[in-house]
């Protein structure tokens, strides 16, 4: 069975692209190269995708040049966004998250 990867919105306009990034909090459960996803925009599924690469850091690394491309906004407001998306952890600076980038699959 597919894992399911639900987006709010549609950052940077990244889910009509072939290859597309998602930063997410780590999970190794979760998330694992080479497995498909059924990728979701509000609950809708809109396509699938195989994840090709991880990349692991802590919040307090993330730059303008990861969170350009991952959500069309600087780091100051990627790690605004990234808080308001996980609220339940007090303090994300000490979190380790994941950089996924996705290849859309047919």
């Amino acid at each position: 069975m597919l894992g399911i990867i639900n987006f709010s919105y549609n950052w940077n306009n990244k889910l009509n692209c072939k290859f597309f990034t998602t930063l997410r909090l780590t999970n190794y459960n979760k998330y694992r190269t080479g497995l498909v996803y059924e990728i979701q925009l509000n609950n809708q599924s809109i396509k699938h995708a195989r994840i090709v690469e991880i990349k692991v850091f802590p919040l307090d690394k993330i730059n303008d040049f990861i969170s350009g491309l991952d959500t069309g906004y600087n780091k100051e407001e990627t790690i605004k966004i990234i808080n308001r998306m996980y609220p339940e952890t007090i303090n994300n600076v000490d979190k380790s998250f994941m950089l996924i980038l996705l290849e859309t699959v047919k």
